[in-house]
């Protein structure tokens, strides 16, 4: 009886170690699987380690505790380096079976992990005398464009895009009606715009009073906001439906009030209607260089605005000028003061981005240690680069505008997103990051020259 039970005992004890890799001659190794890679979140933003799930074909558990379960995996990822893609050997830093399936195997890695990769793993660690590998392709949510953009900073690579020159000058056309309704035209057919937006946007441009709009460059460039999520502007300036109840008083190109360095100025007149001044310096800009300006103005409604304001209209205008970069790339090379501000700002813009780092943003992003490298700025995000730049507004909270509640309203419907206010910046942060496409920011990155740095 004694030898009887000793026997269970034993065989009991073999079945153990089969199930928990303890050194059993059974065992054996995966034939192939599947992996899928996601990033890390900390408080549910996006870090910049990944974990891969390896789901095998069979049940599987170590031959030996003794080797660490790690040392079986290596991963060969493809990142982007200069006009190709490379591809790296990598180790990863820590695997571990699953509690709930013994087909899983988690494994961390310190970078992100895009599409493409791929995970090699060892044989030998799951059946002796194995020398193989099999080789399964990661599947993730991001391509080695999505890795480039996520991973850190880009830099300008050509030193014109944030050139700093002198105003363009003011040339007969500028002033003249039908020259710039003809360069109306022309952005509109640039554009792709469908002949009914385009009739609109003409006749928006007929339409605007020459006593409130003076400049026919400025009518033009205001007309051109139809068919853009900008378009409610229009309205916001030219009728009562705003939160003076008057339509804008004047609309010109003047030095703006208390300072003649300011691109553009909301002032009020007696009545208190607004009178938008553009500093005669931007006269000379194409059209195109006017449209951010006076969506941006035009947000500014109330007499009140804080910093969140400020860095909100900033970032939407910048976001409009990103689309109109991917339409026009020319711009970025305008080496006027105007395009090196638009510039600067846009740049900021895409190495911010806390929710989709990825994408744009206007919070920091984990893999940004300042929004424009290369420069003395030291400014860790968007919002502190504009925050900076106003240091006379010394609060943060303002009155909702509804000009830029009606902004918020055209790219939260665009990205099936639901709508909070245009001022709180961790929504925005994740708007404006939902609303820029790959597609819009591989072509900006073209316009700007933009090159990962280092």
């Amino acid at each position: 009886m004694r030898i009887a039970g000793m026997s269970v005992s034993l065989t009991l004890c073999i079945v153990m170690a089969l199930a928990c890799g303890g050194g059993g001659t059974n065992l054996t190794a995966p034939q192939n699987g599947s992996a899928t890679a996601t990033r890390d979140l900390d408080a549910g933003n996006p870090q910049l380690t990944s974990t891969i799930v390896v789901r095998f074909d069979r049940p599987v558990a170590l031959v030996s505790d003794q080797v660490p379960l790690a040392s079986f995996f290596e991963l060969e990822i493809p990142y982007a380096s200069a006009d190709e893609i490379k591809k790296q050997r990598v180790l990863v830093k820590s695997a571990k079976f699953s509690e709930d399936n013994q087909r899983e195997v988690s494994l961390g890695v310190d970078r992100l992990v895009p599409a493409g990769t791929k995970v090699f793993v060892s044989q030998k660690g799951f059946e002796r005398d194995k020398t193989g590998k099999i080789e399964i392709e990661v599947d993730s949510d991001l391509d080695v464009i999505g890795v480039l953009f996520a991973g850190g900073a880009l830099i300008v690579a050509d030193p014109a895009v944030v050139a700093n020159g002198t105003p363009p000058e003011v040339t007969p056309d500028a002033r003249d009606a039908a020259a710039q309704r003809s360069a109306l035209e022309a952005h509109l057919t640039a554009r792709g715009t469908d002949p009914e937006t385009a009739q609109r946007a003409l006749a928006t441009y007929d339409a605007i009073p020459t006593g409130i709009v003076t400049s026919p460059k400025a009518r033009a460039a205001l007309a051109a906001l139809t068919g853009t999520f900008a378009e409610p502007a229009i309205e916001s300036l030219l009728t009562a439906n705003n939160c003076t109840g008057k339509p804008a008083a004047l609309i010109a190109f003047q030095v703006p009030p208390g300072s003649q360095q300011l691109f553009a100025r909301v002032t009020y007149a007696p009545g208190g209607a607004r009178i938008v001044s553009l500093n005669p310096s931007i006269e000379g800009e194409r059209l195109e260089m006017l449209m951010p300006i006076l969506l941006h103005e035009a947000i500014h409604c109330d007499q009140v605005g804080g910093r969140f304001e400020e860095i909100a209209a900033t970032a939407i205008d910048s976001f409009f000028w990103m689309n109109l970069l991917a339409v026009f790339p020319d711009l970025a090379l305008a080496g006027t003061p105007l395009a090196h501000e638009f510039n600067i700002d846009a740049i900021a813009l895409m190495n911010s981005g806390r929710k989709i780092p990825e994408s744009i943003g206007v919070l920091k992003s984990p893999g940004v240690k300042v929004v424009l490298p290369g420069t003395n700025a030291p400014h860790t995000s968007f919002a502190e680069l504009v925050a900076a730049a106003y240091p006379s507004i010394d609060y943060n909270d303002s009155p909702a505008e509804p000009l830029a509640q009606a902004y918020v309203a055209q790219l939260a419907g665009a990205v099936d997103m639901d709508e909070a206010s245009a001022f709180n910046l961790v929504y925005l942060d994740e708007l404006l990051g939902r609303a820029a496409s790959p597609e819009l920011m591989q072509l900006v990155t073209i316009a700007l020259d933009l090159a990962p740095e280092g």
